[in-house]
């Protein structure tokens, strides 16, 4: 397996690449031959030739038919001169033309008739060309006898040999058409000869060439496959280590083609990724300073509640108990019933302190910490509220379950707020709070038809209790919304949304 593992390398795929463009380069040149070889055994030049021999033929045989000695039986006696030998005189000069002994000569006469031929035994004298050989034969005496003369048109492949053609007029020496020259090349190779013959060529080609374009391959892959596998394998290692948190890799890769280009963009964004984590480590701490600082402010912001609440209700009790003493003491020798009506009082002041301390020590631990949820925490928050301050509190859940912590938390602290606000400053004993859960959150709220107040008029920057409200609930996304008017009561509403309310 790790053998074959070998060969599964950019190095082994160049080799085979090059190998396989080899391959193909060797057949696209087979099959380039092949196709002009086809083209040349199916064109008409050949033919075309052959019509042109025919005319230069016609010639010489014009000459010997106008010699003032010239007559039939040398005119025969030159056709199988012409026939047999490799080389004549072309008419009287030193050009020769070079005829073959498988090259078919026929003289016909004005009906197409045969004169003479190189093949006497297969083609009989005073018989119609047109029966004796292949189509087209008919055709092109015919049209010669009509009086064509161009050669392109005096040449075709005959029908079925595929044999090459022509024909030319032969003239007399008053200019006028004496018969036709026929001309066809015997045994003339087939196109599966040719391919029979091709076939060992390109065998005997092809697998040399194969064999050299290996090695080239193999040189190729070890000069070239090799820089590239190496390049590419730091890479791969600096993108594992990238990947498993190591952001100091680096690829030291000067070139400018593709593999440094990536090279380049990779350390760019090894660099970025760098950046990027001391942002986040940063970011991280300061919110983990923000935290601790919202936390020392939550903390500063319970204390300062905690000491209004003593300032506005323990603080006052205690100094009216001061008060009372004094004059209680100043009485106590000459004025015994006033003495006693003052002790009354203090009695009476001291049970109150004691409620208002009792109620500060419940504020600081709410039910809703004891892990079974809101809803029964605001049941013990207004029963409690109902024995020790006399409130009146309706209190109304719809869809009750269970939301995050710190939601429920800061609605717990919402209502004591606004039940505390209720029974020192709305003048009546009773209020309503309903509490509804819905899909996408939660929704508080909080009544009294008391004295209410006007909300524009600016407050009291120590009474800070309706600012705490809208805080808590802007810190978890939610809206505070406060409707009041003088003699009108007021009611607050809270909404908290929650992302997964199931």
């Amino acid at each position: 397996m790790k053998f074959l593992q070998r060969f599964a390398s950019i190095r082994w795929k160049l080799t085979a690449a090059f190998m396989v463009v080899s391959l193909l380069l060797v057949l696209t040149m087979a099959a380039i031959f092949l196709g002009g070889l086809i083209f040349i055994l199916n064109a008409p030049l050949l033919p075309t030739a052959t019509a042109e021999s025919a005319r230069d033929l016609a010639g010489l045989v014009e000459d010997e038919l106008a010699a003032p000695q010239g007559n039939i039986e040398q005119l025969i006696d030159r056709l199988h001169r012409l026939s047999s030998s490799h080389s004549i005189p072309e008419r009287e000069g030193d050009t020769t033309v070079e005829l073959q002994d498988d090259l078919l000569i026929v003289l016909l006469d004005r009906e197409g008739r045969v004169i003479h031929s190189t093949r006497p035994l297969d083609l009989p004298k005073a018989q119609p060309l047109a029966a004796l050989e292949p189509e087209p034969v008919g055709a092109l005496v015919a049209l010669v006898l009509a009086g064509e003369r161009d050669p392109s048109q005096l040449g075709a492949w005959s029908q079925p040999d595929h044999h090459p053609i022509g024909v030319a007029p032969v003239f007399d020496a008053n200019g006028e058409l004496a018969g036709v020259l026929y001309l066809r090349l015997l045994d003339f190779p087939q196109l599966d000869v040719f391919l029979g013959a091709l076939t060992p060529f390109v065998i005997s080609f092809a697998i040399p060439w194969l064999i050299v374009s290996t090695g080239m391959a193999l040189i190729y892959s070890w000069l070239v496959g090799r820089g590239f596998a190496r390049r590419i394998a730091r890479l791969t290692e600096a993108s594992i280590d990238l990947s498993d948190g190591d952001l100091s890799k680096r690829i030291e890769d000067p070139s400018n083609d593709e593999l440094g280009q990536l090279g380049r963009q990779f350390n760019a964004m090894a660099d970025q990724l760098s950046t990027n984590l001391r942002s986040l480590r940063m970011l991280a701490e300061r919110n983990a300073q923000l935290a601790e600082q919202a936390a020392l402010l939550a903390a500063v912001e319970e204390r300062n509640r905690l000491a209004r609440e003593l300032h506005d209700s323990v603080s006052q009790e205690l100094f009216s108990l001061t008060l009372l003493a004094a004059a209680a003491q100043r009485t106590l020798a000459n004025q015994p019933i006033v003495t006693a009506t003052r002790l009354q009082e203090i009695e009476e002041s001291a049970r109150r302190a004691l409620e208002e301390t009792r109620n500060l020590i419940f504020a600081l631990r709410p039910a809703v910490l004891d892990g079974r949820g809101l809803a029964p925490a605001l049941r013990d928050l207004t029963a409690a509220l109902g024995e020790r301050q006399g409130l009146m509190i309706g209190l109304k859940i719809v869809g009750e379950r269970h939301i995050p912590l710190e939601h429920e938390q800061a609605l717990f602290r919402i209502v004591q707020e606004a039940l505390a606000n209720i029974s020192r400053h709305s003048g009546v004993r009773a209020a309503m709070v309903t509490l509804h859960y819905h899909e996408t959150g939660v929704t508080l709220e909080v009544c009294d038809e008391g004295r209410g107040f006007a909300p524009q008029v600016r407050r009291d920057p120590r009474a800070f209790g309706l600012q705490s409200m809208s805080e808590r609930a802007s810190a978890l996304g939610g809206t505070f919304t406060l409707t009041s008017a003088p003699g009108a009561g007021t009611k607050i509403v809270v909404a908290l949304p929650i992302a997964d309310s199931r």
